[in-house]
């Protein structure tokens, strides 16, 4: 599904990604953890084209991603869902309004039918009631699944997570992670950037660490975080476990 080789990004004298290569197939649920500024958010942003690489190459469904023709960015960003820290809600829509503006503005979809899909996944994650009200009215947690579900009304075939929970409360994380678990469970391919460990040991395909801009090690969940190869990632789980 999505394919980065030998991919790198350099900031002034900084190696964010050092010709890092990841590949994300069909229906896995990779979560990427490390120490702050190892690369990880800008991987996902390269990914999502927010950011544009030095080096390397970025594939999406088999073909290589043309960062500079605009036409084919708006379509592959069309099949990603990306769902950011904070949210990114427009504060003056209601929280209906939030989840149909790009279905309806940017793929020309009938506003009825996408009424009735953002209606049964406000259903999904619980929030039907807050339908018609506005952001500043919701919590953190609730704006959090309001943006995973304005995500989601895009069909996305992949689904990018940048810390989702990183900005929220402590008593909302659970909600949150509990609508991506969900997700993983109905087969959905996603991408995430997690400090959440115990949702990467229950929810996750394959863990990956990163350091320095670079993947030191990925395994299945299990022998991830049960038998660690590299001491820098032992060091790593010794800290946040």
């Amino acid at each position: 599904m999505i394919k980065l080789v030998d991919v790198s990004k350099v900031y002034s004298d900084t190696k964010a990604l050092d010709h890092l290569s990841l590949e994300v197939k069909p229906n896995e649920v990779v979560c990427i953890v490390g120490p702050s500024g190892s690369g990880k958010s800008t991987l996902l942003r390269l990914v999502n084209g927010l950011e544009l690489i030095d080096g390397g190459a970025i594939y999406f469904k088999g073909q290589a991603i043309d960062y500079h023709n605009s036409k084919l960015m708006a379509e592959v960003r069309n099949q990603m869902g990306f769902v950011f820290q904070n949210f990114n809600l427009f504060p003056h829509l209601s929280v209906l309004e939030n989840l149909m503006l790009a279905p309806t503005q940017v793929l020309k979809e009938d506003p009825k039918v996408v009424k009735e899909r953002a209606i049964s996944l406000l259903k999904q994650v619980g929030l039907l009631d807050k339908i018609d009200a506005y952001p500043n009215k919701l919590s953190g947690g609730q704006k959090q699944r309001v943006a995973i579900v304005r995500a989601l009304c895009l069909r996305p075939e992949v689904m990018l997570f940048d810390e989702p929970t990183s900005a929220l409360d402590p008593e909302m994380v659970k909600e949150v992670l509990d609508v991506m678990k969900d997700l993983a469970q109905q087969g959905l391919t996603m991408l995430i950037v997690t400090h959440e460990m115990k949702f990467a040991q229950e929810a996750a395909s394959r863990v990956v660490f990163m350091d320095q801009g670079q993947i030191v090690e990925e395994n299945t969940p299990k022998q991830f975080f049960s038998n660690p190869q590299s001491d820098r990632l032992k060091e790593f789980l010794s800290k946040v476990l």
